[in-house]
């Protein structure tokens, strides 16, 4: 009877260890805490580039920048000190182009930022385009916030061209009853969100006068690229 009463026993402790076991292998791992909330590159009026990033609590970051391939990247690793912040860097167009890479140690969440654009900040500092400034901002939810302003006598006109997969902002000589403009996009099927501001301007060389159209700023946002390896926006 003894023996009956020490086996049973030893079977029910080796149940309960063989429970716990199994439910510790179960316990889903924490998941990782993303180093980097969001960021935004804008334009101002002067043509003068910049981003900024905001930081969650006890992040530190690291700034290399690759001056033959005109890119910036910013490394953000866990710390334990540093409480949220915002962080800005100056960029500079340089042969009509612009990187700018995060790498997030704690995740694969790795967004770089992809310029096409003339260095307007050269010709004395005054932007004599239809567009006079904008900005592109991440948003939690995974969209983006386009913001932008036009000179006078510039009229606005969004297409999205499916087949080249872009965003068409496009200006054009005219009346318009607003200088400055808004819109949320989605970047589709995970691929790059590309933006191009497409100027339309008359040619005197032309009998007609057909507009001429001029592709300039565009900008390409996407995760998980080496910005240092980037092809160039149309490729």
């Amino acid at each position: 009877m003894k023996s009956l009463k020490l086996l049973s026993f030893v079977l029910a402790t080796a149940f309960v260890f063989t429970s716990c076991s199994n439910d510790e292998n179960l316990s889903p791992e924490p998941a990782s805490n993303s180093l980097l909330k969001s960021f935004k590159i804008k334009r101002d009026a002067k043509g003068a580039y910049s981003v900024d990033y905001n930081l969650p609590d006890n992040v530190r970051t690291e700034k290399i920048i690759n001056e033959k391939k005109n890119s910036s990247k910013v490394y953000l690793y866990s710390s334990n000190e540093g409480a949220s912040r915002k962080e800005s860097q100056d960029l500079i167009v340089d042969g009509n182009e612009l990187k700018v890479g995060f790498v997030d140690t704690n995740t694969n969440n790795n967004p770089y930022i992809l310029i096409e654009d003339d260095n307007i900040a050269l010709a004395k500092g005054k932007n004599e385009e239809m567009l006079s400034e904008y900005s592109i901002a991440s948003n939690e939810d995974g969209t983006f916030s386009l913001d932008f302003k036009v000179n006078d006598n510039v009229t606005v006109d969004f297409v999205y061209n499916e087949s080249k997969n872009i965003y068409e902002v496009h200006l054009e000589g005219g009346k318009a009853s607003s200088k400055a403009y808004s819109r949320i996009l989605n970047n589709k099927d995970g691929k790059p969100l590309k933006i191009d501001f497409v100027n339309h301007k008359s040619s005197a060389k032309y009998a007609s006068k057909a507009s001429v159209l001029r592709r300039k700023p565009r900008v390409s946002i996407g995760n998980g690229e080496s910005v240092e390896n980037l092809p160039d926006y149309h490729k």
